[in-house]
């Protein structure tokens, strides 16, 4: 019986562990006419975690405890950068990368 009450303890520490090791960050990633971007990559800079926004721009993704930065990044756009902190909610402007003028 203490054997069962011991492990189950165990299972229930080690879950709430592995809960607080990750926070929720959502937000909306839009261009600078202010049109929602579809598809654009918002990455875990050091990680693998990464996902791409909806249709309407909107993205949420766990991050794990101790990341510092997210990564956006669509074709045609300059890459950026955004340090986490605290916040919950990053919503993001991104602008064409001066670089590609046309497509040939």
């Amino acid at each position: 019986m203490k054997k069962r009450l011991l492990l189950m303890l165990s299972i229930i520490v080690f879950s709430i562990g592995i809960i607080t090791a990750q926070s929720n960050v959502s937000g909306k990633v839009l261009d600078e006419q202010g049109t929602p971007m579809v598809g654009a990559t918002v990455l875990v800079k050091g990680t693998t975690a990464g996902m791409v926004t909806d249709v309407d721009g909107n993205y949420s993704l766990e991050v794990p405890k101790g990341a510092t930065t997210l990564i956006f990044s669509f074709v045609g756009f300059k890459t950026i950068e955004e340090s986490i902190g605290n916040r919950s909610v990053i919503n993001i402007t991104m602008g064409e990368n001066s670089i590609l003028n046309e497509v040939v």
